[in-house]
């Protein structure tokens, strides 16, 4: 028992001397301020809203550019967006490109809610109708009830319009055009200018100013046209044999010029005679440019007979139709 007592001060005197201490915790009930709210939940508040404010930055940092390009999928077999495009797809904004699978047309709408065309869901072509006053039809080539005007001049004017619309422009020719007078070609503000382009082909001469007009063989031999028209008189062609002979004779004069017989023109046999009687009013104008048409492109106007043109042209215009011949080529 004294032992006992001995042990238990020794070590009450070695707890005394190294210091040690000991603290025994009580909890206490948080004190609410004047609106019931503790210092934890204010805390608790002020992380919540943090967070909140870091969750709404993240967002808007992943929100797409309204502006920014949409970028296709090109694996895709309907009209679908790549995933990771940098754009949204807005709701109803893709109806104006919406096609009826069932081989119909879906209309087109204007402003004020009228049908102005509609596109064809087999070929993707939007056809359209347009309304004008009766006064303005004529001019258009349609009449009253929407038919095409029978005009000869509407009829061949279309007619070379469309023909040479599928043209590439490699396919194109370029005309060296001569007037009656040696070495004179034309400006581009001439009617001559007109009945070339409106054949299908460019003018060598284009870009030549209105006071230098007078070329020489080495102008025309750095152009190399590809078709050399000659205005020539009436009398030159006519008709009959002896008008023949003068056209040829006519003819081998202008390949005989120094060095044209390198030109692509004179090589290929497209050096054409053009009777300067075609190149008054436009009636006659279309007519020559049916004819040149027809002589540059002969696969594209295989059915049209270009002296049959310019007798229609001529007997709607002025009263009778043209005889005799108007064009040479050799």
């Amino acid at each position: 028992m004294k032992n006992s007592k001995l042990l238990l001060l020794t070590v009450v005197l070695l707890l005394t001397l190294t210091g040690c201490r000991t603290r025994t915790t009580v909890p206490v009930d948080p004190i609410p301020d004047e609106n019931g709210e503790t210092a934890e939940d204010q805390l608790g508040q002020t992380d919540r809203a943090e967070e909140a404010e870091s969750d709404s930055a993240a967002e808007e940092d992943v929100r797409p550019d309204a502006d920014a390009p949409t970028a296709t999928d090109p694996d895709s077999d309907r009209k679908t967006y790549a995933e990771d495009a940098d754009a949204e797809i807005v709701p109803g904004a893709d109806q104006a490109l919406t096609q009826q699978g069932d081989g119909g047309k879906t209309p087109e709408h204007d402003a004020n809610g009228g049908t102005t065309g509609a596109k064809d869901a087999t070929t993707g072509e939007l056809t359209a109708t347009e309304t004008v006053p009766a006064d303005q039809a004529e001019n258009t080539g349609a009449d009253e009830s929407g038919q095409t005007a029978e005009t000869a001049l509407l009829y061949y004017q279309t007619l070379l319009e469309d023909r040479l619309s599928g043209l590439f422009e490699c396919q194109r020719f370029y005309i060296y055009w001569e007037t009656a007078e040696d070495y004179h070609t034309v400006h581009k503000s001439s009617d001559e200018h007109q009945t070339i382009s409106n054949a299908g082909a460019y003018d060598v001469s284009a870009k030549l100013q209105n006071d230098a007009l007078i070329v020489d063989d080495g102008w025309i031999q750095r152009k190399d046209p590809g078709v050399i028209v000659k205005v020539v008189e009436r009398s030159v062609l006519g008709s009959g044999v002896s008008s023949t002979r003068q056209a040829e004779t006519v003819c081998g004069a202008l390949k005989a010029r120094e060095g044209w017989s390198g030109l692509d023109a004179v090589r290929n046999g497209r050096v054409i005679l053009l009777s300067e009687e075609l190149l008054s009013g436009q009636a006659r104008r279309t007519g020559a440019a049916v004819l040149l048409a027809k002589a540059m492109y002969p696969s594209l106007f295989s059915d049209t007979d270009g002296g049959e043109a310019l007798r229609a042209l001529t007997q709607e215009a002025y009263g009778a139709p043209a005889s005799g011949t108007f064009i040479y080529v050799g």
